[in-house]
């Protein structure tokens, strides 16, 4: 009969060495796929063809397994179209779930092109609304700006204004 050379290894130890081996092993398996779970939730995963490559990533709360998985979020690009903000949103599989015109808050004041970079730290923790079966997000600007939709523009104002009221 042919042994692998783990097997006869492991028929060679002592019977204290063999349970500690059986006792370590499936730990030190675990402890790994603890480690590989918790790096893998925290890795942006890679943009989707469908989506820009100027497009961040926010990420969702995780639910299910404790490490994050599956991991969940969406991405949000902003470009000026014809003298307008448009903003999009999609799935983290690259679905587009929303597309609007965005204007800025308080007041919907233009914002110039060049300063159309998101903060996602910010972003990923403001005001959302929910428009259909999307929940929409406030967009924070790295200059400080906040862009909402033209089109939930009171809904989104009334949230931000109690927001801001509540931190004074």
């Amino acid at each position: 009969m042919t042994d692998f050379g783990l097997l006869s290894r492991f028929r060679r130890m002592s019977v204290p060495e063999q349970a500690t081996t059986l006792i370590a092993v499936p730990i030190a398996i675990f402890i790994c796929g603890l480690v590989w779970a918790h790096w893998l939730s925290n890795v942006v995963p890679r943009t989707p063809k469908s989506v820009p490559a100027e497009a961040v990533f926010l990420w969702a709360p995780a639910v299910g397994f404790p490490g994050g998985l599956p991991r969940r979020g969406n991405w949000l690009a902003c470009s000026e179209n014809l003298e307008k903000i448009r903003c999009s949103l999609w799935t983290i599989d690259g679905v587009n779930e929303y597309e609007g015109e965005f204007v800025g808050y308080p007041e919907p004041t233009p914002v110039p092109p060049d300063q159309l970079k998101i903060d996602t730290a910010k972003t990923d923790n403001s005001v959302q609304v929910w428009t259909g079966a999307t929940e929409v997000p406030a967009v924070y600007l790295e200059n400080g700006r906040i862009l909402i939709p033209r089109d939930l523009f009171a809904d989104f104002k009334k949230q931000l204004d109690k927001a801001k009221a509540d931190r004074q």
